[in-house]
């Protein structure tokens, strides 16, 4: 399957941008609209970007980005369109530079899943990227998407949450990126596995991170994870598992940062 990946970088022009400057012409960039984008458009755009041969239907719509279903040939995949106004990350003081925010984002998701799926995580594998859409390998069977995590009945929920758990260490420690945002909304439930997903907010861990956020971070994905898990009467200590992993991975510069942190209260860190 073919794999076109646009390199991102906000000072040069991007395939978004050159498309932008033959529709605005001879006008200046502020005086053009910023439209959302149209079905029709994210068809013409997925065409003409080499990103799929066809756009089927879409999937959903979530808090920065619409979802579709399209296809390479005969193999379905899936294309993710940042939108450019209905978009938590965007307003109209700020829509000259929309396009750039969510080709941004768009290049930092396919990123972190690349980085995620060279360490092993079980998440969707990252295809192409260009401007504000990303494709991936489509997680279902046919044309029928897996299921979120919340919506399906668990035969053994303890083995699922230590699976959660264990493919989340191998986000942590190897790939060195917190999800941000997991829980029974951004897992799937295929062939018997979980499967993590929709990863643009997630927080790179490096030597100049913040620990203080990243643990809060870590700690409240994995609260969100257990919290769902209660459900089925199954229960893990919080304090213990982030131990785990802030015990697995941290950074040579930030190795102290526990014994800094240990002796404030847990409110102000």
């Amino acid at each position: 399957m073919p794999s076109v990946v646009e390199k991102f970088n906000p000072n040069k022009g991007s395939a978004l941008s050159r498309k932008r400057d033959l529709q605005r012409g001879a006008r200046r960039g502020r005086m053009v609209a910023i439209k959302e984008l149209t079905l029709h458009e994210v068809r013409e755009d997925a065409v003409q970007f080499g990103l799929a041969t066809e756009l089927h239907y879409q999937l959903k719509a979530g808090k920065e980005a619409s979802i579709f279903l399209a296809s390479w040939e005969h193999y379905p995949i899936i294309l993710k369109a940042y939108r450019f106004w209905h978009s938590s990350h965007t307003s109209k003081k700020k829509g000259f530079f929309a396009p750039g925010a969510m080709e941004a984002l768009a290049a930092k998701e396919y990123d972190v899943l690349l980085a995620c799926f060279k360490a092993g995580v079980p998440c969707p594998t990252p295809i192409g990227r260009v401007g504000n859409y990303v494709t991936m390998r489509f997680i279902g069977d046919g044309h029928e998407a897996a299921s979120q995590l919340r919506d399906v009945e668990l035969e053994n929920p303890e083995v699922v949450l230590d699976r959660i758990l264990d493919d989340y260490l191998v986000m942590y420690r190897d790939a060195h990126y917190v999800h941000g945002d997991l829980s029974g909304y951004n897992i799937l439930w295929w062939k018997k596995r979980s499967w993590i997903i929709d990863v643009p907010q997630a927080c790179k861990v490096t030597k100049w991170s913040d620990m203080r956020r990243i643990s809060s971070l870590l700690r409240r994905d994995i609260k969100n994870v257990l919290a769902y898990f209660e459900r089925y009467d199954v229960h893990r200590g919080l304090d213990q598992i982030v131990e785990v992993f802030l015990s697995s991975y941290m950074p040579d510069n930030q190795k102290n940062f526990r014994e800094r942190v240990s002796v404030l209260p847990r409110g102000e860190w």
